[in-house]
Parts: structure tokens; sequence; C-alpha cells
């Protein structure tokens, strides 16, 4: 039995109380074992149980804590001994908020949820844990919290197992915002700064730190503080992403005694963004003459809406935005998922990946050689809680997510090929 988990995004709470609950994590073993038993009782064996956590496990990024150093401190920054330090302070914090959590994860799993055998943990970067396969010190932590052996100094960037078809990577290399490096996918491709790295710390994580600077927010009750900054916290939870200027407006909309305090703070929150000689020299690098909607157009294009929006009213700026969300909208990772198949082993029937927080089951092509095989792409989806844009109206609604898949031998479910199932939870509670 193998099993894939992405995109926890386990923070250390300073941009915002986005942790899941340990309980989640004991409901997921406890529908893993079951499943173990089910299987049991038909006569078939699970000879293993493999658990990959596939990237963003650890958010390294979606914290406040980076804003109290230099600029040259920071991911993007030079001063690599600082970022080092920064970066396992971060790590730390991180375990510290999520204690029980990973208690849970590297304990005994065996003993606790009755397995056969104690299940092997498998860990493969994402772009937001980019920092955890960087620096020793930090590889040695993630091993340590998610109870994985040693075996190599480094983690790859890709888990294949021919067994059971499966070959799988986070899925951030087919996002130009957040993937750098170029085709050969080496260490040192991955460990190039994506523009995607500032834009989640010093665009949505700080504008929340930003808005609470103000005099006239600082002048509320304590309550109402605490409100408006819980909400502007939420920004990156917003689905689609292409939603997210509709969100600030809709939060203008709901304060509108603060919108002054609102705008001035996006105002200066992109300025210092765009002040950034990193991001400038992004925009140099990427900015194509020849691509009239190159990767810098389309965030020179979001940012310019963000910048202007206090300026428009809603019913100027909603056919703007609609155009912005068209260029965002298309699936990168499931137009190249068809592409892998070329360099792998034959033997190989799906293609996994997560980072887009969508989980998704999409057939790719059935191939004859000589028998018939299907090609499937999966997404493994997220566990964080998202908000969703309404179809009608400025509004948005919220839920929790799980989601997890799960890849069979063979002799696992008796069948002529590995076979997976793939299960999603949604919970609504507030």
């Amino acid at each position: 039995m193998l099993v894939f988990v992405s995109d926890l995004h386990f923070v250390d709470e300073t941009a915002g109380k986005h942790n899941i609950a340990t309980e989640a994590f004991r409901i997921f073993f406890q529908d893993i074992a079951g499943n173990v038993e089910r299987y049991k009782k038909n006569n078939r064996t699970i000879q293993e149980i493999k658990i990959v956590f596939l990237g963003d496990i650890f958010d390294l990024l979606r914290t406040e804590a980076w804003f109290g150093h230099p600029v040259d401190e920071r991911p993007w920054g030079t001063d690599e001994s600082e970022i080092e330090a920064h970066a396992e302070t971060i790590f730390d914090a991180i375990i510290g908020k999520n204690r029980a959590t990973f208690d849970l994860l590297k304990g005994d799993l065996k003993k606790e949820f009755g397995f056969p055998f104690e299940p092997e943990r498998i860990y493969v970067p994402g772009n937001h844990d980019r920092l955890c396969n960087k620096y020793p010190k930090l590889r040695d932590k993630v091993r340590e919290e998610l109870r994985i052996a040693k075996t190599t100094d480094r983690f790859e960037h890709f888990y294949q197992d021919v067994e059971y078809g499966v070959f799988a990577r986070h899925g951030h290399e087919f996002d130009k915002f957040n993937y750098e490096g170029g085709l050969t996918y080496s260490y040192e491709d991955y460990m190039k700064v994506p523009i995607g790295d500032p834009i989640t710390t010093e665009l949505v994580s700080r504008l929340p730190w930003q808005i609470m600077q103000h005099g006239a927010v600082q002048a509320l009750p304590k309550k109402e503080q605490d409100a408006l900054k819980r909400n502007f916290q939420e920004i990156e939870n917003v689905r689609p992403f292409s939603a997210t200027i509709e969100w600030l407006l809709y939060q203008v909309k709901n304060n509108i005694t603060l919108k002054e305090a609102i705008e001035d703070s996006v105002d200066e929150v992109i300025q210092a963004f765009n002040d950034l000689d990193f991001v400038n020299q992004w925009y140099k690098h990427h900015d194509r003459w020849t691509n009239p909607i190159d990767e810098a157009d389309k965030i020179q294009a979001a940012l310019f809406l963000l910048e202007k929006f206090k300026i428009f009213s809603s019913e100027k700026i909603m056919p703007m935005i609609e155009k912005i969300k068209d260029r965002f909208s298309k699936d990168d990772l499931l137009e190249a998922a068809p592409d892998e198949y070329k360099h792998l082993d034959n033997r190989i029937r799906y293609i996994v990946y997560g980072h887009t927080h969508d989980p998704l089951q999409a057939p790719i092509r059935i191939v004859q050689d000589p028998s018939t095989k299907e090609h499937i792409y999966l997404n493994t989806g997220t566990w964080r809680g998202r908000y969703y844009k309404t179809k009608e109206g400025l509004g948005f609604i919220n839920w929790k997510n799980m989601t997890y898949t799960v890849f069979y031998k063979k002799e696992e479910r008796g069948t002529d090929f590995p076979a997976y199932e793939t299960w999603t939870g949604t919970l609504k509670s507030i």
C-alpha cells in the first residue's frame, strides 16, 4: 500500500492560525488501518505501507518572522548563514505549534493504530519547504520529525515505484511562478529562488501585518482588530487564486470605515515588493518583448489592479479582473503530466502531483504495449481550509478538506495491474 498526502502547510502561526488539528491525522491513520483490515478480511494481504509526504509540508514562507530581519537575510537574499539560522528558528517554531501532531507522525503507528508493521515515511520537498532541502541541519530536523531513515544526504524531488505504477512530484516544477530551474531538474535547479517566495511572504503574509500597523486599525477594540486580522490572513486560502482581488474588494465592502486604511496598506505593500532588488531582477529576466503576456506581465497586471482598485468602482474593475483571471486559469500541471511518460519506465501508469490544492483525477490516454494500459493523472489536493468565491455576487464561503490517494500492488488487490483509490472529505463546521 502506497499513500500520498501533500500540501499540509504546517506554519508557525505568526501569519495566521492555519494548522491542521491532530485529530485529522488520527482519522487519516484510522482510515488507512481500516483499509488494511478490510483487505485482510477479503483474503488479500497488504505487504507494506508507505506514506509519501508530497511537498509543502513545512511552510517556511507564510510567516511574519522574516520581517524582523534585513532583506538580505530573507530567502531571496544573499546572506546564506543568516538565512539558514532564521529558517531553523522558523522550522522549530512550526514544530512547537504542532508538537502533538508531529509526536503522532513520528510515533509508533503500528502500536497505536494496529498496523501489521510500521509504515515507512517518505518526504518529497515542495516550493514552500524548499529551504528544508537546502541546509543539512534542516534535512536532519525533517527526518527526525517525520521518522525518516537517512539513506541519502539530500531528499529527492520525485518518487517512483514501478510496482505501484506510480511516478510523483510535488508539481511546482510546472508552475513558472514557483520554479525557477531548468528541465534537467537538478538539485541546483530546485534551489533557485522563484518569485513565488517573496510573493507569499512580502505580499500575502505582509498585507495583514501592514494593515494592523495602521493607526485607524490600532484604534479599534482588540476584538475587532483580531477579527480583521483573521479575515485578511485567509487571503492565501482563497480559491481560485485569481479571486484574490475580489477577496480584497469583499473585505473593503465589509469594513467600509477602514477603506482608506486598507487601501493605503495595499499600496505600501506593493510598493515595498516592487522595490525589492530580487523582484526587479526577476522582472528583467522574465519580461520578454517577444511574448506580450509573459509571467512578468501577469504579475505586474495583477499588482496594477491591486494598486488601482480604490480608484475604480466595482462595476468598472470587475471586467478587468475577469481578464486577469483568464490569464491565471490554465492548469499547467495537467498540461505537463502527459509529457512525463516520455522519460519513464513503461510500467508507470499514474502521474501524481500536489501543489494546486485541487484534488483531481484526469484520464490522459490509453496505450497498447501490447496489452491495454491506462495513463491517469492524479492530484493529491490539500488538507487546508479554503474560501471559495460564490457563483452569485461578491462573497466567499469556506470549508475544510482532507484528501489522500492510495495505490495497491497487483497482489494486494488481486488485479491484473496496480490499482488506486482516492478519498476526499469536506468539513463545514463554521
